[in-house]
């Protein structure tokens, strides 16, 4: 979020030094963090990642357990198997290995981007819900978290989440 901070000051500074608005303006604080954090959308979120890669955890597990079984025969039985049979069991081991370590590279990226594609979907959820917010209630600016200091008054985090968990339980 600190990448947003010339823009807010920016927003803020013309705010501050513009004529048009007077003394009087309304300027609301968000937490974006506590947002994103607590909304019932990206608790959805979670839940869906959950289950869009739930099969493919279940067979990386199932790869891991037969990884683990053959291991297990290997230093088990290893010592009383021709060398042939040993040489054979330990490259299957091998390349169990290295498909179980590509299996878990290749879930760990799909995850990233699928997460990052759905935060970016409450992200924008989240900055609908508080521009509609700022323009019913007559602010002027609304501030995120790049900010030093925002008197608890100006904070409407908690507002925005209530209209979050309120559109989310109305299925929105």
């Amino acid at each position: 979020m600190l990448k947003h901070w010339p823009i807010v000051y920016f927003i803020f500074s013309l705010l501050l030094l513009s004529s048009d608005v007077d003394a009087e303006g309304k300027i609301g604080y968000v937490d974006m963090n506590a947002l994103i954090n607590q909304s019932p959308q990206i608790l959805a979120a979670n839940q869906t990642l959950t289950v869009e890669f739930e099969e493919q955890n279940n067979r990386i597990s199932e790869q891991e357990s037969d990884l683990q079984t053959l291991e297990d025969t290997i230093s088990k039985e290893g010592n009383f198997m021709t060398p042939d049979k040993l040489l054979e069991l330990q490259e299957r081991a091998r390349i169990l290995e290295r498909q179980v370590r590509r299996a878990k590279e290749d879930m760990k990226d799909a995850i990233t981007i699928r997460n990052s594609q759905l935060v970016d979907d409450v992200q924008n959820q989240i900055k609908s819900v508080v521009a509609e917010y700022a323009v019913k209630n007559g602010y002027d600016a609304i501030l995120i978290n790049a900010i030093l200091y925002a008197n608890e008054k100006i904070d409407i985090t908690d507002e925005i989440l209530q209209q979050l968990r309120s559109d989310y339980s109305s299925g929105q």
